[in-house]
């Protein structure tokens, strides 16, 4: 696990290993499958079934990204000394941020053990660590780290697992927030709650002073403002069904969230497996997508004392699913590398860093979870190292269909322009083929599945074209199904665009 004194994880309460990970609801109830969705221009993935109103002979398919291997920042300084820890990636502009928590092996483990540093990138691939001059550290200023404690009076603490992220509804001077779990001594039992941070630039921090949510958790928080919500969002971890669960909290204001503990979005099931529960949420909209969220959290198994990344998906940040329970998002190295032993994704992990390619960074380590000790971590190939691993743009899960063929037709949607594009790939002797079917399910003349002009190739943007053409304004506002039909092929997305040429 990250680093962090095990004492307090205890305080924590009924965390023992349990069953492993089962989504907590299918399909959200208020959303049967004769409602019409208005999707208009918007891009549609495919990643549940909130698309999928009948199907045969497909499934959804996981496609995890692929690992670089690049060591983008590891252990250099003294300040870093022990190992690094959990961190958060923004891209801001056209520059790469990235804030990290890190160890030194002085102050190991006391409560300035922690330093908060920063870094920058400006492709996401070679990062700096820029001279921040602020905090001295064995009598120098010259490192890149922001702060070691943080706050005032008996609220003064290093932070721990912390999250940050760009708030859009803000004045300037708050433009950037981060959570995290931070020590107020004086209020309840414990002495750790979770606690926020503002920012104007990034590197200049101010902590609210008081908890911003009144539990008590472990390991990373995740936070971001829901521009689909206009409001602010939390997760952390917390009990669950016998052992780690993920809560989730809204709020109009930063400063004030309602216990993580009242809603609980993602927990272990007893019909899984024994011995597994959750870590962290890793939690973020994804990217150009209002209203989808993903979540990566880590997979403890317990029993073999290891920790793997996988993937939840939801349509409203409260109903999750997994694509696929089966298959990690990013496995643990089996050859000996230095991700073999515990793998935790960032907070805002999914970054674009090309026109059509997304970074996922996370850290690795060949330690286990009660691996983490000083005496080990003395040892420069025992400590974490922040990678990533890449995909292409919208394609990290597909409705799939082998050489058999199958088929699926969507719910009903309203859709707006002139044109239906189609993220796809066609393998070999595949293809993929669209109709459109009026409220009856009845193919609607000349845009039928048998008159569409088949994909037989790899294209993350395809238009779909029929014997008399590709215009679809005719049907535009009315709803209506998509049938598709796929041979030896992946459908990840659909859209409709404006445009008509």
């Amino acid at each position: 696990m990250p680093v962090t004194r095990r004492r307090f994880i205890e305080a924590a309460g009924a965390l023992a290993a349990v069953t492993s990970v089962s989504s907590l609801v299918a399909n959200d109830e208020s959303s049967p499958a004769d409602q019409v969705r208005s999707i208009s221009t918007s891009k549609v993935l495919l990643v549940d079934h909130e698309f999928i109103a009948r199907s045969e002979g497909v499934q959804l398919k996981l496609h995890p990204p692929r690992k670089t291997g690049e060591r983008l920042i590891e252990s250099e300084h003294p300040w870093e000394s022990a190992t690094l820890n959990w961190f958060s990636v923004l891209r801001d502009g056209d520059k790469y941020r990235m804030w990290y928590e890190c160890y030194d092996v002085d102050g190991w483990p006391t409560a300035d053990d922690t330093s908060f540093c920063y870094a920058e990138s400006n492709d996401g691939i070679r990062w700096t660590r820029p001279n921040a001059g602020m905090v001295s550290y064995r009598g120098s200023k010259d490192n890149n780290i922001l702060f070691r404690q943080i706050g005032e009076g008996t609220h003064r603490s290093r932070v721990h697992g912390s999250c940050v992220f760009i708030d859009p509804s803000a004045p300037p001077d708050a433009r950037y927030k981060c959570v995290s779990q931070g020590m107020f001594q004086g209020i309840g039992e414990r002495p750790y709650y979770v606690a926020g941070m503002s920012s104007p630039d990034g590197l200049n921090w101010t902590r609210c002073p008081q908890p911003i949510c009144p539990v008590f958790a472990d390991s990373q928080y995740s936070g971001f403002w829901d521009e689909s919500l206009q409001r602010y969002v939390i997760l952390g971890r917390m009990a669950g069904r016998g052992g780690r669960a993920i809560g989730r909290s809204a709020s109009d204001r930063f400063d004030v969230f309602a216990p993580l503990t009242e809603s609980r979005v993602l927990q272990v099931e007893t019909t899984d497996p024994p011995g597994c529960d959750l870590y962290n949420p890793a939690c973020q909209p994804y990217p150009g997508v209002p209203g989808l969220y993903l979540m990566f959290p880590s997979l403890f198994r317990h029993r073999e004392d290891t920790l793997e990344i996988r993937l939840a998906v939801s349509r409203n940040g409260i109903h999750w699913t997994w694509p696929d329970r089966e298959t990690p998002f990013i496995p643990l190295d089996q050859s000996g590398d230095f991700d073999g032993g515990s793998l935790y994704m960032a907070n805002g992990a999914c970054v674009p860093t090309g026109d059509d390619e997304f970074s996922f960074y996370f850290s690795g380590s060949v330690l286990k979870h009660e691996e983490v000790d000083l005496p080990k971590l003395t040892d420069p190939k025992n400590r974490r190292v922040i990678t990533r691993a890449v995909a292409r743009k919208d394609r990290l899960v597909s409705v799939t269909a082998a050489a058999g063929g199958g088929s699926f037709e969507t719910p009903l949607i309203r859709f707006t322009g002139g044109r239906l594009i189609l993220n796809a790939a066609a393998r070999s002797a595949g293809r993929v083929r669209v109709g459109l079917l009026d409220e009856n399910r009845r193919p609607i003349p000349s845009r039928g599945v048998e008159d569409c002009q088949a994909l037989t190739t790899d294209d993350l943007s395809w238009t779909v074209s029929w014997t008399n053409g590709h215009d679809v304004t005719a049907w535009s506002d009315t709803p209506i199904h998509l049938r598709l039909e796929l041979q030896n092929a992946d459908v990840f997305g659909f859209q409709f665009s404006g445009e008509t040429s």
